[in-house]
């Protein structure tokens, strides 16, 4: 039921089945890595590993292509400043892809979902995939649970389905500044599509139910039970001892030593066993398995809840709901994801199953619940932590907004940050930059109440809503938070995204030959294609190093007569080059002369049409 060494990749998600292409999707996250949101169109187009080095070319074809069919919904103030080594234009173009959240409820925004509709090849069959998880959409490393169904889009409603249609249909009016018309669209779409979908059980369970804890009518109730296990890296007192009196019997507590020794004794004697995760456990590695790793567990982030039943039944729940007062408590304030899965114990197994040594239990370690508390806790360190948490919340629920003015130099723009900075107590630094610019070009908010703060100068590609901020606490000015918020802009150049484009070709070698061949279908052109396709490309990148031709006649008629809809993207990118005013200085003058004919033969093209 729960198979440790059943792993998959997050990139897997998006993989369309077989007979199928990708129509769009929507991902709902507390918190959100932007790398990872930058290379999922890329697994679109190209199927690649999500761990490997995808060229930037290839990430600016993607983005371009998918980026107005994939929007993703996350907590205001939990965007993660990207760990790039060099800064990134390409980030610029998740503005519109991102929707920030902040519940009225004072909770925050938790669900970890993707909702993803693939099309038949002929554009008739449509199929819903929908993916919980618990785990954000960042590159955490530790271990956790999702749960993936499939379902065609059938003629009648399912009443199963009435909470995530009602999940998808708040999404746009939750949302802190108008979300983009096609945006809200594209939810009600999957508001209404979900709703008819007859979702296929996972092997062994034979009924399931949908919750949306923190939405009025939708929430979760443990259901009683003969024995119960709790798996959460986040508990509360009260919520561990309220499911332990829905139960018979308090199993098993799987949760971190730090939480742990910050509850009550009295909260754990209720469970018969607790434990945690061991800090390093051998399991089988590799897809062959013919090979074993060490894999280093650095935390837990898995949240399920196992019931069985006086009827011989397993009810296995999960989703993004910790064992909190925020998440569980009665009226609660988050908005969280559940999804319940019920099937017979003997067909799907139970609590000794996860327990034993074949299962989750080679991994776990008792824990001493006679121990005397947490006693390493720095308390200069919480209320660091208080102190950011605090600040970072008050920026979040800040009126704040850019302003995109024409500086005097060539190709830059003034930002300016508008609106009243709060009151951060125990922040001594803070500090805000874009995110496609280095951290060193941060201005200081801290003792500006003006209502307006010069962010400074940036070229065309680098002016962007997403702005980073840094906090720096009093009490620890060793420690710091970063985080990104995707600010409403006004002025913003209409060549930005143009300006993106000619960047990023400018910063590669052959810059523009390489994208064109990916536009034309070309998989050599991507740098982790297969030694196949690569020999083939590395020998026109020689040879135009070299001067010599190279053949992309043939690759232009052959897209004219099979694949004419290629061309558009290079009409496309031609006119967004040469509205800079650039295009010689990026495009090579034989290819213009040769675009020409095909300009022509297009225009007759669609005459005839």
């Amino acid at each position: 039921m729960l198979d440790p060494d059943s792993r998959s990749l997050y990139s897997s998600i998006l993989a369309p089945p077989s007979g199928m292409v990708f129509d769009e999707a929507i991902a709902a996250t507390f918190s959100m890595d932007p790398v990872l949101l930058l290379e999922a169109p890329l697994h679109l187009v190209l199927m690649t590993d999500a761990s490997s080095q995808p060229d930037h070319l290839s990430i600016l074809q993607s983005v371009r292509k998918y980026s107005e069919r994939i929007t993703a919904y996350v907590q205001k103030g939990r965007i993660q400043v990207p760990r790039a080594a060099k800064p990134n234009p390409l980030f610029g173009l998740l503005e519109e892809m991102i929707v920030e959240i902040n519940p009225p409820s004072g909770g925050v925004f938790h669900p970890k979902l993707w909702a993803i509709r693939f099309s038949g090849l002929d554009g008739q069959d449509s199929m819903i995939r929908l993916v919980i998880l618990t785990r954000n959409m960042t590159n955490n490393p530790s271990w956790d649970l999702s749960v993936r169904l499939e379902g065609r889009v059938g003629p009648h409603k399912e009443k199963v389905n009435e909470p995530l249609a009602h999940f998808f249909g708040m999404l746009p009016k939750l949302a802190l500044k108008s979300v983009n018309p096609d945006r809200e669209k594209q939810a009600l779409r999957f508001s209404e599509e979900i709703q008819n979908v007859s979702w296929v059980c996972p092997d062994g369970f034979d009924k399931l139910e949908f919750y949306i804890p923190g939405t009025e009518g939708f929430d979760w109730e443990p259901p009683k039970s003969n024995r119960m296990a709790v798996i959460s890296p986040f508990c509360s007192d009260k919520v561990l001892q309220a499911l332990a009196e829905k139960t018979a019997s308090a199993e098993a507590l799987i949760s971190t030593p730090e939480l742990m020794a910050d509850l009550k004794k009295d909260t754990l004697n209720r469970f018969y066993q607790c434990y945690h995760l061991d800090e390093a456990a051998e399991t089988e590695g590799g897809e062959d398995n013919e090979e074993k790793e060490v894999v280093y567990s650095v935390g837990l982030h898995a949240k399920a809840y196992l019931f069985e039943t006086d009827r011989g039944r397993t009810h296995l729940v999960t989703g993004s709901a910790n064992a909190t007062n925020a998440a569980l408590l009665q009226h609660p304030k988050n908005i969280e994801i559940l999804i319940k899965l019920e099937g017979e114990t003997d067909k799907i197994g139970g609590i000794e199953e996860l327990l034993h040594k074949d299962g989750l239990g080679k991994y776990l370690v008792p824990f001493d619940t006679g121990g005397k508390g947490n006693t390493n806790i720095d308390p200069q360190m919480r209320k660091a932590e208080e102190c950011i948490d605090n600040a970072r919340r008050k920026l979040a629920e800040a009126q704040l907004s850019l302003k995109c003015s024409k500086a005097s130099g060539d190709d830059l723009w003034t930002l300016t940050l508008v609106g009243n900075i709060p009151s951060l107590d125990g922040i001594q630094t803070a500090t805000a930059w874009p995110i496609t610019v280095t951290e060193n070009s941060g201005a200081t908010l801290t003792g500006n109440n003006s209502g307006k703060i010069s962010l400074g100068e940036f070229s065309t590609s680098s002016v962007t809503g997403l702005v980073a901020f840094e906090l720096k606490s009093c009490y620890r000015p060793d420690f710091s938070v970063s985080f990104v918020m995707n600010l409403p802009i006004e002025g913003i150049p209409a060549e930005r995204n143009s300006a993106i484009l000619e960047t990023v070709i400018r910063n590669h070698q052959n810059g523009f030959i390489k994208y064109l061949l990916l536009l034309l279908g070309d998989e050599a052109a991507n740098g982790n294609a297969s030694s196949g396709f690569g020999t083939r490309f590395d020998k026109w990148v020689s040879g135009l190093s070299s001067g010599e031709e190279i053949p992309l006649l043939e690759e232009m008629v052959r897209a004219y007569s099979r694949h004419p809809d290629r061309l558009s993207e290079i009409s496309k990118l031609i006119h967004d080059i040469s509205s800079r005013g650039n295009a010689n200085q990026v495009v090579p003058e034989k290819f213009l002369k040769l675009w020409k004919v095909f300009e022509s033969a297009l225009g007759e093209r669609d005459a005839l049409q």
